[in-house]
């Protein structure tokens, strides 16, 4: 099918360095049909003081309820999001935002909450989409165009302006471009790493319900695509987390028209969904690499932390609870036109399961960790030093404090954690709200849709509940197994097994250097 008078997503807010490598897009009219500027202008020319979303008017609103938050509690503020305009109440440190969606029907019982970072890096509503009409890839063979959270980032994040600050925007320091700063820094799709990206939809338990599902709605509009293609490729960033209160084994992704029972799966090219296997473009050519090669890796487009799960490189520290293997799900596209959906399959590595006894536990089993907050800086993740869980080294159901991977699950010392308790430095209890985080990474291509008469396209999320662990209860969250509330309790005793090590652990050690490390726990399940 030959597609003509193609579609872009919608931007009502777009502005971005003039400094920049890439240009993200050309001026775009938006959903209320106002021309707002261009991505290229100098960010301080963008009228930040007047508090639009940045990017606003790319996610349809009609079944989603905006609400300002505190930070902490979750309390609902006296603060107003407007979703015709994009415009809120001034925020201040300690608040944050969630957008509730619903099926059209339910408004009180939303599917799913979808949230960013706090203020001052995030904003309501927490999702925008930037449209590159220069190019369809980036250099590193991504799609330029992408729909992505609503953050933004100090331009010490970027290393160009790192290296020469006299390319910083008039009037900017190194520390600007947060919300709160004089100068700001909107993250966009070429961005460096850990600007904050994807944005979290955490599931609820109507989206597990009978015909329960997730759909985000995206406005569309007639405008040219880059380097005239068939259609615009957007780069979805984002999390699906599991708060369903059920023990998911997966998802499905599907594009199509309406929302709840009105939904009907697209069943032509004008949109379809992508996983990016074999369609990664050579940087310095501009085609298609040859032989194909793949956008993302096959343990890289649905898995959990890989600061949890797998081997360190130049981005990501080892993985805490595996340092050879990632945690999450293989997916792929349909194989046949119109690929209207993307499925998960198969987990990555079992070490997940073989430690929490779920292929994706739900936020009611969320297991705890003791953090080192390295930076004393709100913006970056804290350091998981330690967890609680069943010593994967004994036979006996015992648990404690245990350390990482790379330490062979060995027991925290009752030094180690008087030390971590009475440390100046900031050690904590909290959960490990990770292991419930699914990163995913695809491509939605928008192209036309006029043949349907449509001006939105919609993106449902499915999760996949496992029934096979419908009654599991994972022993660390059973009320005798408990951790202690502070790190001011402590054992110095060996009963706990902190100083204890067996032949156990000398099998643990020659599996960890085989990279099978995980694996000394797998008898654990049947506890």
């Amino acid at each position: 099918m030959k597609k003509t008078n193609l579609f872009k997503l919608s931007l009502v807010a777009a502005a971005c360095m003039a400094a920049m490598s890439t240009a993200q897009a050309d001026t775009i009219t938006g959903i209320q049909e106002n021309d707002v500027g261009t991505q290229s202008q100098v960010v301080q020319d963008y009228d930040f003081t007047s508090l639009v979303q940045f990017g606003f008017g790319s996610w349809n609103l009609d079944n989603v309820s905006v609400k300002i938050v505190d930070a902490e509690t979750g309390e609902v503020l006296a603060k107003d999001f407007d979703p015709n305009t994009g415009i809120y109440s001034a925020m201040e440190v300690g608040d944050s935002f969630a957008s509730f969606i619903n099926d059209g029907t339910n408004i009180d019982t939303p599917t799913a909450k979808l949230t960013g970072k706090d203020w001052p890096v995030g904003e309501p509503s927490g999702v925008k989409a930037l449209t590159d009409l220069d190019a369809i890839y980036m250099p590193n063979g991504k799609p330029a165009s992408c729909i992505m959270s609503t953050s933004f980032h100090p331009f010490s994040d970027d290393a160009d302006y790192v290296s020469d600050p006299t390319t910083l925007p008039e009037g900017a320091t190194i520390d600007d471009g947060l919300l709160n700063s004089s100068v700001v820094n909107p993250t966009m799709c070429n961005s460096a790493f850990q600007t904050h990206k994807r944005f979290k939809v955490s599931a609820l338990p109507a989206s597990v319900e009978a015909g329960g599902a997730i759909d985000m709605v995206f406005n569309v509009q007639d405008g040219a695509n880059p380097e005239g293609a068939a259609a615009t490729r957007y780069m979805v960033l984002q999390k699906l987390n599991n708060y369903t209160g059920k023990h998911l084994k997966g998802f499905t992704l599907q594009v199509g028209t309406g929302i709840g029972g009105d939904f009907v799966a697209s069943a032509t090219f004008a949109v379809e969904l992508s996983d990016g296997v074999g369609e990664k473009v050579d940087k310095d050519t501009g085609l298609l690499t040859d032989p194909p090669t793949d956008i993302w890796d096959a343990t890289d487009m649905a898995t959990f932390s890989a600061g949890l799960f797998g081997p360190g490189d130049e981005k990501h520290a080892v993985g805490f609870f595996d340092t050879v293997n990632r945690a999450g799900f293989l997916a792929a596209e349909a194989a046949a036109a119109p690929k209207n959906s993307i499925v998960s399959g198969d987990t990555i590595a079992d070490t997940y399961e073989t430690l929490f006894g779920s292929k994706w536990l739900p936020s009611i089993y969320e297991p705890k960790g003791i953090f080192y907050d390295f930076d004393n800086d709100p913006a970056t993740d804290d350091r998981l030093v330690a967890w609680w869980g069943d010593n994967p080294n004994t036979d006996a159901e015992d648990y404690m404090w245990l350390k990482g991977a790379a330490d062979n699950y060995a027991p925290a010392t009752a030094d180690e954690l008087e030390a971590w308790a009475e440390s100046s430095d900031p050690y904590y209890i909290g959960g490990i709200e990770d292991v419930l985080n699914l990163g995913l990474s695809y491509i939605i291509d928008v192209g036309d849709l006029t043949d349907e008469g449509e001006n939105t396209f919609t993106l449902r999320m499915i999760p996949m509940v496992d029934e096979t662990r419908a009654d599991y209860i994972p022993g660390f969250v059973e009320d005798d197994n408990q951790p202690p509330a502070d790190l001011t309790v402590y054992e110095k005793s060996s009963s706990n097994g902190f100083s204890a090590y067996d032949n156990t652990s000398l099998l643990a050690s020659v599996l960890a250097f085989l990279g099978l490390g995980a694996l000394v726990a797998r008898r654990k399940l049947s506890k």
